[in-house]
């Protein structure tokens, strides 16, 4: 036999019940790949891979059962920092500042909107959570029964490999991939076991971060709510001073060309189109609360539905009333209606946007036979096309605030 050979035959593991290290498995098929001469090398390198891949497993289950054991042994500090990280955090949130300007009040409505999305997000990730607990307690009996069963069949084959493991390295390859799955059949016992332990404290603990988040997500939402508020206050109180300063100069100024009239007309109508939008985006944030609340419910009557179904067989009271709870469920909000609305508001951003583009034609206005605009007739031409400015980038931010919320329904 040549001497790598040997000399890999002799560092194998030669003890039935000491399972091969990681390092020294990957020098070992490490040596085996470059062997292109050792007989049955196919074989070598796939039982040495295997073993590789059980010592993984074995890994995994080892860090699962570190956390369900920390969750154990940290139980009553973690429930304590929830129960503070509750009570610390506030029901209202503080008064919005009178001194912000729109832009301010823009880019604050951005930020606690990403944050709530945020808190949102992980709201449902807890729930969900939850509900993987609740449903692998049904599993856990007869995965550690499945568990065990093959950590005695693998025990009983390495006693049957042991014996044959120096007669070649394919056997003693072989040898150390059933040691490396004992060890993950013996982690993975002990995962569940911790698993099974530790279920009523991970329970415990999902739902209260899940309160938390809910707890943030609605003291955000009433934050957003209050921002937008006085962002839609403050642009139709800005839009009705403007509207009046120039409709005051338009009537010491006597009758007026049509090109300025038009204008006037046109900002009466923007100014009454901000003031719906405002009211619009109230409709939204009223349909995103009770979609949420919506959605909740639907969350808890599945789960209800998870746990009970075992006794379904059992009882046909108990499948009626869980029917009952199906068909009183609300209806979610249909995506092709939102498809539609935000259909509807693209029409009317880009329609906007044209009359933003229109502005420099529209300076360019003339008496009604034709003749230049007067100085003081050009002054309130000036001022409407200002006030028009503004009004219409006011409903722009409108319409893109008004698709990205409609997106959170989605």
């Amino acid at each position: 036999m040549p001497a790598l050979l040997m000399s890999l035959l002799l560092s194998l593991p030669l003890m039935a019940g000491a399972a091969p290290t990681e390092d020294q498995l990957k020098q070992e098929l490490k040596q085996a790949e470059a062997n292109k001469e050792m007989a049955n090398q196919a074989q070598v390198v796939e039982a040495l891979q295997s073993a590789l891949n059980w010592l993984n497993e074995a890994k995994v289950s080892a860090g699962r059962t570190a956390e369900y054991q920390k969750v154990i042994d940290d139980f009553p500090k973690l429930t304590q920092s929830l129960r503070q990280e509750l009570q610390n955090q506030p029901e209202k949130p503080p008064a919005i500042s009178t001194d912000l300007s729109s832009a301010e009040l823009d880019q604050q409505i951005l930020q606690i909107s990403s944050q709530q999305l945020e808190e949102t997000r992980q709201l449902r990730q807890e729930q969900d959570r939850s509900r993987d607990i609740s449903d692998s307690l049904s599993q856990i009996p007869q995965q550690q029964s499945e568990a065990r069963n093959a950590l005695g069949d693998i025990d009983q084959r390495i006693q049957s490999a042991t014996a044959a493991a120096t007669s070649s390295i394919l056997a003693q390859a072989q040898l150390s991939a059933l040691q490396a799955e004992s060890a993950a059949r013996k982690a993975k016992v002990d995962e569940l076991e911790l698993a099974q332990l530790s279920s009523n404290n991970r329970q415990e603990l999902s739902r209260m971060r899940a309160d938390l988040y809910k707890k943030r997500a609605d003291y955000l939402d009433q934050q957003l709510q209050a921002l937008r508020n006085t962002l839609n206050n403050q642009r139709q109180r800005e839009a009705e001073q403007a509207l009046e300063k120039t409709e005051l100069l338009a009537e010491q100024s006597g009758e007026l060309p049509h090109s300025i009239s038009q204008q006037l007309q046109s900002n009466r109508e923007l100014s009454l189109a901000l003031n719906q939008q405002a009211q619009r985006m109230d409709l939204i944030s009223s349909q995103q609360r009770q979609a949420a609340a919506q959605t909740q419910q639907k969350r808890q009557a599945i789960n209800t539905i998870r746990e009970q179904a075992q006794w379904l067989g059992a009882s046909n009271l108990l499948g009626e009333t869980l029917r009952a709870q199906v068909s009183r469920l609300p209806d979610m909000p249909k995506p092709q209606q939102l498809d539609r609305d935000m259909g509807q508001l693209r029409v009317q951003r880009l329609h906007y946007e044209d009359l933003l583009d229109k502005q420099a034609v529209y300076r360019q206005g003339r008496q009604d036979d034709g003749k230049p605009l007067t100085a003081a007739q050009q002054k309130i031409l000036d001022a409407q096309l200002r006030t028009q400015r503004d009004l219409l980038n006011s409903l722009l931010s409108g319409c893109d605030t008004q698709i990205l919320e409609l997106t959170k329904l989605k």
